[in-house]
């Protein structure tokens, strides 16, 4: 098993296309997977901890990026 993180760019990509694009790799990987994402969009910074509550895993890890954001998310 890869203890690498998954990333996801949605870097250009607007509301709801992020939060799809995260919903399908959460459904792709196992338990205890970290995923990185990297948005740009400023409705991610809202739509992504809300999909979390409402999946109820763990907040997200959240930075400033040369670009927009990362997120960090453990499943």
């Amino acid at each position: 098993m890869s203890k690498s993180p998954i990333s996801i760019d949605v870097l250009g990509d607007r509301c709801p296309i992020p939060v799809q694009k995260i919903r399908k790799v959460f459904k792709q990987c196992s338990r205890g997977k970290t995923i990185h994402v990297f948005a740009d969009d400023p409705e991610s910074l809202h739509d992504i901890p809300v999909l979390l509550v409402r999946l109820g895993l763990e907040p997200a890890i959240i930075s400033e990026a040369e670009i927009g954001w990362k997120f960090i998310i453990r499943t």
